[in-house]
């Protein structure tokens, strides 16, 4: 039974909330590297310690609140339906994944998303953090693959696995972002991208050679 937070999580929460929220509205204002730990504290009415109790870096208060689904696929991976064999899983997974596209979100939200793409564009520290982000996201992934397959860590298959399932995820997103640009509609979009998970499955399913029938 799912126990509802209390009074002092929910606060927590807020707080920690709040100065995610401020914290990213200075970044896209200014830039990363332009803004300090210092002025968001200010800024968010909390001290720096406090700050850095819910943040442990300032590339935390940028990614904090906006963890990509990927970080999460480790976990999901070992929750799976015992059974249930492993491509069908993925297939449930990543098609699942597109069914919030279909929704096209409010012009005021694509705004604040692509200020936010263009921040970690214009940042090396951040493009830094990302790259991290993924190899840990990778390694995870392959452990749990392995988990699955009955393998060692050090076996080429779960890494493998891993690496394509995280490449179909980050070209899923490109896409989407370069179809919404291009002014097709939710329909469209989410078509596409279904294409290309099922394109990408395939291969993973039967290999290079039959790619090419």
């Amino acid at each position: 039974m799912t126990q509802t937070p209390g009074r002092r999580e929910r606060k927590k929460q807020q707080t920690r909330e709040k100065i995610a929220r401020v914290a990213m509205e200075l970044f896209i204002e200014r830039g990363f590297e332009q803004v300090t730990v210092t002025e968001v504290a200010e800024a968010a009415d909390v001290s720096v310690n406090t700050v850095y109790n819910y943040f442990p870096t300032k590339e935390d208060l940028f990614f904090g609140l906006n963890q990509p689904m990927e970080t999460s696929l480790a976990g999901i991976v070992r929750q799976r339906e015992k059974g249930e064999p492993l491509l069908t899983f993925l297939r449930h997974l990543l098609l699942g994944s597109l069914e919030p596209m279909k929704a096209m979100p409010p012009p005021e939200q694509d705004s604040t998303r692509q200020q936010v793409f263009r921040v970690i564009r214009e940042s090396p520290t951040l493009q830094a953090r990302g790259r991290q982000m993924t190899e840990s996201v990778e390694e995870d992934l392959a452990h749990a693959f392995a988990e699955d397959m009955g393998t060692q860590l050090d076996d080429i298959v779960p890494r493998l696995v891993a690496q394509m399932i995280l490449t179909l995820y980050a070209r899923i997103f490109a896409e989407y972002q370069r179809r919404r640009l291009k002014g097709e509609s939710s329909e469209e979009i989410h078509a596409g991208l279904s294409a290309m998970v099922m394109a990408g499955l395939a291969l993973l399913e039967h290999g290079i050679d039959a790619s090419r029938g």
